[in-house]
């Protein structure tokens, strides 16, 4: 069983690790990164309600391997500006 803080999420983006091994809190950056590249619309839209915008513009921004596009959606999104 998932952490109980651990939002309801498509299961394709745990093929390789046990879910039950994946803590909200602990994971959060890997999670949201795993989401943007991997995820549905649905799980994102989990990701904005249970870590909410501000947060997530702060774990977004310090995604240094992040996807190009998944980095552009999640600016664009979050109407934050590009790194330089």
């Amino acid at each position: 069983m998932l952490d109980s803080d651990m939002p309801p999420l498509s299961p394709h983006l745990f093929r390789d690790p046990d879910p039950t091994g994946v803590d909200a809190k602990q994971h959060t950056a890997w999670l949201v990164k795993r989401v943007l590249e991997y995820g549905r619309w649905v799980d994102w839209l989990e990701m904005v309600e249970t870590f909410g915008r501000p947060r997530l513009v702060d774990i977004t921004s310090s995604l240094r391997s992040l996807d190009p596009k998944a980095a552009a959606y999640a600016r664009a999104y979050l109407s934050t500006p590009a790194r330089h």
